[in-house]
């Protein structure tokens, strides 16, 4: 039995080392395809993270730009509301001084009417006929 045993795992190991030489050159084919896929597959990753990084920074700016542009549409309303003001509020100085100057004409002519009223009276005064004083 040690004779069968013996032819045995030799006709193994023949088995085994043909399906090995036969099978070798692809597997080692097969392992180096894998290793430049998985080479590759590290460069692309590479590649796709600094291609995200480069966006995201071009998102940034474009987000800056955006705040200046707001910036500078902002900074134009409020130049705009500024000279609105500054041109309400001459108006309405204008409008105190004529309101102040129509005042004063009226308290003047106010004036001249009571004094000539005063006169008026004065005169209808003097026109009344005074009793003569016995001496």
């Amino acid at each position: 039995m040690v004779d069968e045993d013996e032819v045995s795992n030799s006709n193994i190991n023949l088995l085994a080392s043909a399906v090995l030489k036969n099978h070798e050159p692809r597997l080692l084919a097969a392992e180096d395809c894998l290793q430049d896929l998985t080479a590759n597959q590290d460069l692309l990753m590479g590649q796709v993270s600094r291609q995200t990084d480069r966006l995201s920074d071009a998102i940034k700016h474009t987000q800056v730009y955006e705040m200046v542009t707001q910036t500078k549409i902002y900074q134009n309303k409020l130049l705009r509301l500024q000279k609105e003001m500054i041109d309400l509020s001459e108006r309405s100085q204008k409008i105190k001084k004529r309101a102040l100057k129509l005042q004063q004409s009226k308290q003047h002519e106010a004036l001249l009417r009571e004094q000539a009223k005063d006169r008026e009276l004065e005169r209808e005064k003097q026109l009344i006929a005074r009793p003569a004083k016995r001496n």
